[in-house]
């Protein structure tokens, strides 16, 4: 079984964060015994559905409707940008950029989907290059890597 058995570093956080649980989950236990891609996977999945949905709820209350879809990405800095053209873009990365809890959520999604995304490189590949992005449309929410 794939497994990640090495513990990542994350800073505290009082909202006992999706980060926290999945490095509890990495560096409990022996060396030999470590968390399945499988439900780390099935997490991400999880964690994406309830965030486009938190999300698509929280920006219908500024007058932002899906369609037409929204491409997300973030950058170096913590913030987050629409990505091409919307109407409402500047009020969308307005909104966004000021909420705590919607972007430490976003970087949660993020990071899991990197370390999906790291498992899916052949040997020797890094994801240097490769960005996040996270897609809100009729159909929910999707995540998916683009190079710049």
């Amino acid at each position: 079984m794939n497994t990640v058995s090495e513990s990542a570093a994350v800073s505290s956080d009082q909202q006992g964060s999706t980060l926290l649980e999945i490095a509890s989950l990495l560096s409990d236990g022996s060396p030999e015994e470590g968390f399945s891609l499988t439900e780390l996977n099935t997490k991400a999945a999880s964690e994406l559905k309830r965030f486009g949905d938190d999300l698509q709820s929280h920006l219908a209350l500024i007058g932002v409707t899906v369609p037409p879809a929204l491409q997300l990405r973030g950058d170096n800095k913590g913030a987050v940008y629409v990505i091409g053209e919307h109407a409402l873009k500047a009020e969308i990365e307005n909104f966004l950029n000021n909420n705590t809890r919607l972007l430490k959520w976003y970087k949660e999604v993020e990071v899991m989907h990197e370390i999906l995304r790291s498992t899916e490189l052949d040997h020797g590949q890094t994801l240097e290059g490769q960005v996040f992005n996270l897609g809100l449309t009729s159909l929910g929410c999707v995540a998916f890597f683009s190079v710049l």
